[in-house]
C-alpha cells in the first residue's frame, strides 16, 4: 500500500464536514452557556487545529514539510500584511453592500438585544480572532486542506480551498460568503507562490485586526447608507492588494506531486455532505429573512 506524505481530498472532505457541523452544534451549546470569547477558543483550537494535528501525528508528517511551516523573506511578510489589511476595506465594503440588499429585497433579520461582553470575554474574543484565528485557520485550510487539493489540481488547488473557506463562514451569514472565498483565494495564492504557510497567516492577521479595531466603527457610519468616504477606501485598499499581491516573491521549492489523485466516491459523498449541510444553513438564513421561520 501507498504510503502519503500529504493529506489526501477525502481526508481533507471528511475533516471539513465535521468541522463545519461541529463548530455550528458547538456554538449553539457553548456560546450563550460560556460567551462569545470562550467559544471562539473551543472552535478554533477542538473543531479546527485539532483534526489536522491529529492527522500529522497518525501519520507521522512533519508540520514544516506539509503544512508549510516555513520562514519567508521580510519583503513577503510586509506585503502580506499591507495587502490583507488593503483588501479588508474592499471586502467589508461587499459584505455591507450584500448585506444591505438582503435586507432591502428578501428581509431583516432582527437580532434580539445582546448584553455587553465582560472584559474577559472581550479579551478572549480579541486574542482569539487576532492571533489564534489565523494561526488555527490556516492550518486547517491552507496547511491541509490546500495541500489535500494541490494533489488533485495542482494549480487550482488554492482557488478550489478558498471556495471551501468561504462555503464555511456562511455559518457567519450570507453576506459573508463572497468576502471569505476572495480572501481564501488570496491567502491561498500566498502560500502556493511561496510554498510558507507565514504569509498567509500575516494576511489573516491583518484582516482580522482591521475587523476587530475598525469594523464596528465603519458599520455604525453605514447605518444610513454608504459614505462617500467608504467607497474610496474600498477601491483604493482593492488597488492597493492588486499591486502587491503580484510582488510577492517565490523562495521555496514546491514539492507537489508527480501524479494528480483521482477524486475518490468517499471525498466526492462527504464534499455533496458539507455543500448540502451549509447551503441549508443559507436557506435557513431566508427563510428567517421572510419571516417564514423564527429565530
Amino acid at each position: 500500500m501507498e504510503i502519503r506524505n500529504y493529506p489526501t481530498v477525502a481526508q481533507a472532505n471528511i475533516m471539513f464536514f465535521f468541522t463545519a457541523v461541529a463548530t455550528l452544534l458547538g456554538s449553539m451549546f457553548f456560546q450563550p452557556k460560556l460567551g462569545i470569547g470562550t467559544n471562539l477558543w473551543i472552535n478554533e483550537f477542538v473543531y479546527i487545529l485539532l483534526p489536522p494535528v491529529l492527522l500529522a501525528y497518525v501519520y507521522g508528517w512533519s508540520f514544516e514539510d506539509v503544512y508549510r511551516y516555513k520562514k519567508t523573506s521580510k519583503k513577503n511578510q510586509l506585503l502580506s500584511i499591507v495587502s490583507g489589511a488593503g483588501l479588508w476595506f474592499f471586502m467589508f465594503y461587499i459584505s455591507i453592500i450584500t448585506r444591505m440588499l438582503l435586507d432591502r429585497k428578501v428581509g431583516i433579520i432582527i437580532n434580539p438585544g445582546q448584553a455587553s461582553l465582560s472584559v474577559n470575554q472581550n479579551l478572549l474574543l480579541i486574542i482569539g480572532m487576532i492571533v489564534l484565528a489565523p494561526i488555527c485557520e490556516e492550518t486547517f485550510f491552507r496547511g491541509c486542506i490546500q495541500k489535500s487539493y494541490e494533489g488533485y489540481k495542482k494549480r487550482i488547488g488554492f482557488i478550489i480551498t478558498g471556495i471551501i473557506f468561504g462555503s464555511y463562514h456562511i455559518l457567519n451569514g450570507i453576506s459573508e460568503v463572497i468576502p471569505a472565498t476572495i480572501l481564501g483565494i488570496c491567502m491561498g495564492y500566498l502560500v502556493y507562490r511561496t510554498d510558507s504557510i507565514t504569509t498567509s497567516i500575516l494576511f489573516h492577521v491583518a484582516v482580522n485586526a482591521c475587523a476587530v479595531f475598525l469594523g464596528g466603527s465603519i458599520g455604525s457610519a453605514t447605518a444610513t447608507g454608504i459614505p462617500i468616504w467608504l467607497h474610496i477606501l474600498a477601491i483604493s485598499g482593492l488597488l492597493t492588494s492588486m499591486i502587491l499581491l503580484p510582488r510577492i516573491e517565490s523562495e521555496h521549492h514546491r514539492e507537489e506531486p508527480n501524479d494528480e489523485e483521482r477524486l475518490s466516491v468517499l471525498g466526492i459523498v462527504f464534499l455533496g455532505l458539507s455543500a448540502l449541510f451549509l447551503l441549508s444553513i443559507g436557506v435557513l438564513e431566508i427563510l428567517t429573512r421572510l419571516n417564514i421561520v423564527k429565530t
